[in-house]
């Protein structure tokens, strides 16, 4: 589905408007899922909307956030339920100016939500020429320990920017082997599920979507011990909780931490800049196994998506994504 750049923000607005969100928090939640659907996601951020429907009118109301702790290169910050991304979103700047003053910088949060918006939040912050360093304790539960038949921690995303004097260099991904959003995608697809991957209630590898209960870690053991250090820095580390902790019928009580590091406070951004766009350079000329499958940058791709949209004033939405949306805006009525 093609669909102006434009008309799509306002339908976006219109339904977080219709669905209880303040003109602020309207206007920065679509400004992040418009972002993320310039740059592409496995997931269409537009057509995510609807699913998450429950949850954005449990946090539309009038809570805010309260700083818990605030340190000369640290803040910590209590959501008290509201969107993550809105708290993100309306600290960033704050964050990125107190790492280009102390050269770095840490942000917690917790009583709050999914992220959701980690590419978008990194391209920001290599825009800045700041290094950018996110992780999240996605849960509840879903990803089992090496080894192991029964799920303890989240899919645990992390993602890093890297600024270049071309495109920046951004990762976004789950420690899980893939996301567990595949599980419910899969079933409405009528899809199986990728092998060696999905577990049912008895440990059992399975891709069937019908009976797959948890995901394993990616990277074997290797995968899980970042996993696992994710769910302690964005869960125990910022008052979160980690692990069986977090209960099953909560979002409340997902974390996230973000390190911002300004490479000028180590040498001359001109140099660093110089080093990392050098890199990004000799990893796409290196020659590849499949021709058919040529050598990437992380976030290179998204970065010439968005920008071949913006240039077009129109953006391709993934046609069922944008049917689920559309249905969900005609329901509630924000249809203009």
């Amino acid at each position: 589905m093609k669909i102006q750049i434009s008309d799509l923000k306002e339908k976006v607005t219109a339904y977080l408007l219709a669905s209880g969100f303040d003109e602020h928090n309207a206007t920065t939640l679509t400004e992040l899922v418009i972002e993320q659907e310039l740059v592409g996601n496995q997931f269409s951020a537009v057509g995510e909307l609807p699913g998450k429907h429950a949850r954005l009118i449990e946090n539309a109301g009038n809570a805010r956030e309260e700083v818990a702790v605030t340190k000369p290169a640290a803040k910590l910050i209590r959501g008290n339920g509201r969107l993550a991304p809105l708290i993100t979103a309306d600290h960033l700047d704050d964050v990125i100016a107190n790492a280009k003053k102390q050269g770095i910088y840490a942000l917690g949060i917790y009583d709050s939500t999914y992220n959701d918006f980690f590419d978008v939040f990194c391209r920001r912050i290599a825009a800045q020429d700041c290094v950018a360093i996110i992780v999240e304790n996605g849960g509840p539960q879903g990803v089992t320990p090496f080894g192991g038949k029964t799920d303890v921690t989240g899919t645990n995303p992390i993602a890093y920017g890297i600024p270049t004097n071309n495109y920046p260099i951004v990762f976004d991904a789950a420690t899980a082997m893939h996301a567990y959003g595949r599980i419910n995608q899969a079933k409405e697809n009528g899809e199986q599920l990728p092998e060696n991957a999905y577990v049912d209630k008895q440990g059992n590898i399975t891709t069937d979507p019908n009976v797959a209960y948890a995901v394993l870690p990616f990277g074997g053991f290797k995968g899980f011990g970042i996993n696992l250090l994710i769910d302690v820095l964005s869960g125990s580390l910022v008052r979160g909780k980690s692990g069986l902790d977090q209960p099953l019928d909560s979002q409340r009580y997902i974390g996230t931490l973000i390190i911002v590091i300004d490479p000028a406070a180590f040498g001359d951004i001109v140099d660093f800049k110089a080093s990392t766009t050098k890199l990004a350079e000799d990893i796409l000329a290196v020659e590849p196994i499949d021709p058919s499958q040529p050598v990437r940058v992380p976030g290179y791709r998204g970065a010439k998506r968005r920008e071949e949209f913006l240039v077009s004033g129109t953006i391709e939405i993934e046609d069922e994504g944008w049917k689920r949306f559309k249905a969900a805006l005609d329901k509630i009525g924000g249809q203009k």
